[in-house]
């Protein structure tokens, strides 16, 4: 059943419907029709009724890489454009397939509209029959896997994440490949998906062995993901049936010496290999897939998997130049990565630099705002304008009318949209609450209900009023006594640091990642930056992104609760700051929320299509130390003299904590940091406090 909208997972293949390539009136959006010919989830095939085709908009296909155009002009000209677009994407589709999830969005009573999203092309196998070929996905199990896990797969019934991007409820794979062969068993596997799949052998059965002797140019890739053709599929099948069982000491004695020979190969070739930046290159299976014309000894390039964070960045860039804002590209992954692992994130400075600015335009290229291709307004981003006039969380969430018996929210609107984060529908979708002007009340009193849930991992609830009165509240079915706040919510909050505001104290500080934006020195270098960057970028109302889903952001987040994230030197630094900051304070030292959060902001730097992190841990690590640590270094002229100094200038600059900067310099340069200190030594000389 399809409430408002639903998004399956799962990852089609479609074969464009080249005659159906038009050009929307209203949006001027290239649509195009798509006949999908791979396995579908029951839940899915069930909501199509019958039907095998979808729609696919041109925002998803440029998204993918199709170099389409939006120009508004006369009429005349805009016919002109329009017959141009058509013709050139019949001309690109018509030796293409395509792979894309799927989301059915309902607008009223019987229309229910079911688009194409997170859209890759592939070129057409030689094979194909438009008219009979069918593919049907297996998944591939990555080369850097461990082989002692991988073994655990297959022959333990080891739960694993190797398979995550195969989302088929009601079919567990038929084959699994794995450094060029394919593994199965005489019945197929069996298999559970929960949280991940479960895939094993059945009992009294054994794993089966075949190696891969499809051409590469037959096999459609996306992700962990290798969907081959069904005459392919049925070949491998009878040959597994066939063949001998393949025990498990076999298995650590052939792919063991296999890994490691490949460890090495990859290592030797990494700096060689030059990927595209939106490829995804997995596995190869068979020595056809390499480059013709290579030495008899070459290896493949190095296994890069492009999960679309990098095409994120890019994104949002370019949203915000489309809009003439200029940012800094460390701000902007530093304001990513913070989202990615902070309860709440705070963008801070003077008034003008972009803080609200900044916010908004992430929202644009998450998705989260606008209108989709029906022409409805997307509502998953709000932004509320915070009051001088709050003093409770009365002003933010509402109240409860005793004397009516009713509960009135507040009309910022944030109970309503977190009501609709919570339901089973929306749990994929991802929404954004931004506040702005934070500090013109008192954070730790409109707040104070929201800093103690956001530091919670699970069971995150927001109390509306008791649940002893639920019986008596007439509209308690609109608005349960509590209201669930899930992982898919993310809270940002906009300070200026003025006489109109107030200071945080500790406990905000403490669940909080405090951003400056950059500021560029001079008014001539910021119009120079403003002019090269923004030229031709001018806004578009229809130039939307497709909203990214809740599992897509997931995959860049790195949740693990097994390893900390931080090197045993940047421990140690940390505990000789600790060990200087308790003789100012012994209750000022860093506690041990923090240290995980710095952790794990470190564990989640994305990393570019090359293989590279984004941004350099040494100044990641100087950002944590001045987002989540430094923030809280204030006070008098005798508490931090000798640990920050008191000095005007950096010549003659000297204290405890530019003598620790010295001594781990291997940690980072720790630039940030030197300047913030800079800025407290001075606040020391001039007014003898710190704020």
């Amino acid at each position: 059943m399809i409430r408002d909208s639903r998004i399956w997972n799962s990852i089609i293949i479609g074969k464009p419907v080249i005659e159906s390539i038009d050009v929307d009136i209203n949006s001027q959006s290239l649509r195009m029709q798509v006949n999908m010919i791979s396995i579908l989830p029951d839940s899915l095939h069930k909501a199509l009724d019958g039907r095998r085709q979808i729609t696919i908009w041109g925002k998803d296909l440029m998204l993918a890489g199709f170099p389409d155009e939006l120009v508004t002009t006369s009429h005349f000209r805009q016919y002109e454009i329009n017959e141009g677009r058509k013709a050139r994407a019949k001309e690109f589709f018509k030796t293409r397939l395509l792979s894309f999830t799927v989301e059915a969005v309902k607008k009223d009573t019987y229309r229910v509209y079911f688009n194409g999203k997170n859209v890759a092309f592939h070129e057409t196998p030689v094979q194909f029959n438009p008219l009979t070929s069918q593919f049907t996905p297996i998944p591939i199990i990555a080369k850097d896997v461990p082989v002692e896990h991988v073994c655990k797969i297959f022959y333990e019934k080891h739960p694993s994440v190797d398979f995550i991007s195969y989302q088929y409820p009601e079919d567990p794979p038929l084959v699994i490949g794995y450094q060029k062969h394919f593994f199965g068993c005489q019945s197929g596997w069996l298999g559970e998906l929960k949280q991940h799949w479960r895939i094993y052998c059945p009992d009294g059965e054994e794993v089966t062995c075949v190696p891969a002797q499809i051409p590469e140019s037959q096999i459609l890739r996306r992700g962990t993901l290798a969907f081959l053709l069904d005459e392919d599929l049925n070949g491998i099948s009878q040959q597994i049936l066939n063949c001998k069982p393949f025990p498990s000491n076999e298995f650590i004695k052939c792919f063991g010496a296999a890994a490691q020979a490949n460890t090495a190969d990859r290592a030797l070739q990494s700096e060689k290999a030059e990927p595209k930046a939106t490829a995804v290159f997995l596995p190869s299976m068979t020595d056809e897939g390499r480059s013709k014309g290579s030495d008899e000894g070459q290896t493949e390039p190095p296994v890069i998997v492009d999960n679309g964070e990098q095409t994120f960045i890019n994104d949002l860039n370019h949203v915000a130049l489309s809009n003439q804002l200029v940012y800094d590209m460390e701000d902007l992954v530093n304001f990513h990565i913070a989202i990615k692992t902070g309860s709440l994130v705070v963008l801070a400075g003077m008034s003008g630099v972009g803080k609200s600015q900044l916010v908004i335009n992430y929202a644009r290229a998450l998705g989260l705002s606008g209108v989709d291709e029906a022409g409805e307004e997307r509502k998953q981003f709000l932004f509320i304008p915070v009051r001088p006039s709050w003093n409770d969380d009365a002003d933010l969430i509402g109240f409860y009318d005793a004397i009516h018996k009713i509960y009135r929210p507040a009309e910022t609107g944030l109970v309503d949209l977190l009501i609709e984060a919570a339901k089973e529908d929306n749990k994929d979708k991802l929404y954004l609450i931004c506040f702005d002007e934070m500090n013109l009340a008192r954070v730790e009193h409109y707040f104070s209900q929201f800093l103690s849930i956001l530091e919670l991992v699970d069971d995150r609830y927001l109390t509306l009023y008791s649940e002893k009165l639920a019986p008596e509240v007439y509209n308690r079915h609109e608005y349960s006594p509590r209201v669930p706040i899930g992982n898919n919510v993310f809270f940002v909050g906009t300070v200026n640091i003025d006489e109109s505001s107030f200071q945080f104290s500790d406990k905000v500080l403490d669940r909080a990642n405090v951003i400056n934006l950059k500021i560029f020195e001079s008014l001539r270098a910021w119009k120079m930056k403003f002019e090269e960057k923004t030229v031709g970028k001018t806004s578009e109302e229809g130039a939307q992104l497709s909203p990214v889903p809740g599992n897509v952001f997931s995959s860049w987040c790195n949740n693990s609760v097994t390893e900390i994230g931080l090197t045993d030197l940047e421990i140690d630094f940390l505990d000789e700051l600790n060990s200087a900051l308790r003789k100012i304070d012994k209750d000022r030292v860093i506690g041990y929320r923090i240290i995980r959060q710095i952790g794990s902001y470190l564990k989640n730097i994305p990393s570019s299509n090359e293989g590279k992190g984004l941004l350099d841990r040494g100044k990641a690590f100087d950002l944590q130390l001045v987002q989540r640590i430094m923030t809280k270094f204030k006070g008098s002229e005798s508490d931090l003299e000798p640990f920050l100094g008191k000095y005007p200038e950096r010549e003659q600059a000297a204290s405890q904590i530019l003598k620790l900067f010295d001594k781990y310099s291997e940690v980072s340069t720790f630039s940030y940091s030197r300047d913030v200190c800079h800025k407290k030594a001075k606040e020391l000389l001039d007014h003898g406090y710190a704020s």
